[in-house]
């Protein structure tokens, strides 16, 4: 069975196995009784034919990827996130194999103990500021979700996984790059200080520099695309669904302006605008207008009530739009003949 075993990993780990078969290995590798010293001896000398260096490939990072996703599937409603249920010490040997960090899991802890993650998800109209564990910063913002390992390995990738948006003041470490997963885009950089905007549902993928730079890429199909390197003032627009992007130089001030209650709006159409006031001010739109959809603003909003806001896009609009606020179910009913 041992032997069995040892052949059915050398081939899972050159990508030669069906599902039937890695389910097999993992069942064998989540008993705790099974980590023994032969099968250590045989993943140390298929560790000899990688190469020495930290593996920061695509495949490598599509296979974290992996990792990240099954993290997010078993993870409990609390903020921490205990080693993963059935196949957390299968899916953390492997793994450990696959991206260069074996060498450490056998040096510094037992390779069954599995990896442990915190997780924020803040609610509509809230915003936090949390410290990670080498001291990075990150001010997350209203209807966003990160997720974090509960300690970064030096000489080691630093993986993050966000939904929604933050800012980062990333501590710089050349020898251990921090990389933000945002569905299939990825950011990466060594220290520096940058704004996600990454909302599965709105379509759109963002990254604005305000020091150092960034590299953003895309993985599709597990291939890893560099799309563009970031230095400050630069920003990236990626659409989703089309695949293409644009660049465009702008405002430093701008790039985490809504940390200080300013929101920024550049030629954006009046539902997308009202999409990212539902988040930060924690309130609902009814648009009854289909000639509103047509309607476009440069805007800047700084320590405004909603109220305020709304009465200055009505002003905007040559007072053709329309509304009437809900206070008690904190909802907005628009209408109006269009814009100006």
């Amino acid at each position: 069975m041992k032997e069995n075993i040892k052949i059915l990993f050398e081939h899972y780990l050159a990508g030669k196995t069906n599902p039937e078969q890695e389910k097999i290995l993992m069942d064998y590798l989540a008993d705790p009784t099974n980590a023994d010293s032969e099968f250590h001896e045989t993943m140390e000398k298929t560790w000899a034919k990688q190469a020495n260096e930290p593996d920061y490939s695509a495949t490598a990072v599509e296979g974290l990827a992996e990792v990240w996703s099954k993290v997010e599937e078993r993870q409990p409603k609390s903020r921490l996130l205990f080693p993963f249920v059935k196949y957390a010490a299968a899916i953390v040997v492997i793994i450990s194999a696959s991206l260069g960090w074996y060498a450490y899991k056998k040096a510094q802890q037992p390779i069954e103990t599995g990896i442990s993650f915190l997780s924020k998800t803040t609610q509509k109209g809230e915003k936090v500021k949390l410290i990670l564990p080498d001291s990075s910063i990150v001010y997350l913002g209203a209807g966003s979700k990160l997720t974090w390992p509960s300690h970064f390995v030096k000489g080691s990738l630093r993986n993050i996984r966000l939904e929604g948006e933050a800012f980062f003041e990333v501590k710089h470490d050349a020898s251990s790059p921090f990389i933000v997963h945002s569905g299939q885009m990825q950011t990466r950089v060594l220290g520096t200080s940058f704004n996600i905007y990454a909302y599965p549902k709105d379509g759109t993928f963002s990254v604005a520099v305000r020091t150092g730079k960034v590299k953003v890429s895309e993985s599709n199909g597990g291939k890893l695309k560099q799309l563009s390197l970031l230095t400050p003032g630069m920003k990236l627009l990626y659409h989703l669904k089309a695949h293409g992007y644009a660049i465009s130089n702008g405002r430093i001030t701008e790039v985490n302006a809504w940390i200080k209650n300013s929101f920024a709006f550049k030629d954006v159409s009046l539902p997308d605008m009202f999409q990212s006031l539902e988040r930060y001010y924690n309130v609902h739109f009814e648009l009854k207008a289909h000639k509103l959809n047509q309607c476009r603003y440069n805007a800047t909003f700084t320590n405004k009530s909603i109220g305020e806001v709304m009465e200055e896009i009505r002003v905007m609009s040559g007072k053709k739009m329309k509304y009437k606020i809900d206070t008690a179910n904190k909802t907005i009913t628009v209408w109006g003949e269009g814009c100006q």
